[in-house]
């Protein structure tokens, strides 16, 4: 019985020593793996090129508003032989009033429409 016991005991230790020799091979499997993602990673970005990339990590309730949304809206018409050009100015976020203006100084020059000659009507609106 004592021969037995001591048989059981040398497996199981011999058993351990695999199972321990066996997880160093698979970490190492795994820390291979990682490292060879992000290098393969890091080559993709880098033979594609001009890639932008951004972080950015807050905490808590901004501040202000980053978010600026300008939408500029024109039609023009005709009413009784007069041309009437309405431009529609839609502000969102932290947009200001100046910001606007600029935009739709921007844009009437972009198209060739000189404020001060011709018959415009302008609309603001800016949601915060």
């Amino acid at each position: 019985m004592g021969f037995f016991v001591c048989e059981m005991m040398g497996r199981f230790e011999s058993s351990n020593n695999k199972k321990e020799v066996i997880m160093k091979v698979e970490y190492k499997s795994l820390f291979l793996g990682v490292l060879l993602g992000i290098v393969g990673v890091f080559c993709i970005f880098y033979l594609f090129g001009d890639i932008q990339t951004e972080f950015s990590f807050t905490t808590g309730e901004p501040k202000h508003k980053i978010d600026k949304n300008i939408e500029v809206r024109i039609e023009k018409t005709n009413e009784n032989g007069e041309d009437i050009t309405n431009v529609f100015l839609k502000g969102t976020g932290d947009v200001t009033r100046d910001e606007l203006e600029k935009e739709l100084e921007k844009i009437l020059q972009k198209q060739g429409i000189d404020r001060k000659t011709s018959n415009m009507n302008i609309e603001m609106d800016i949601q915060s």
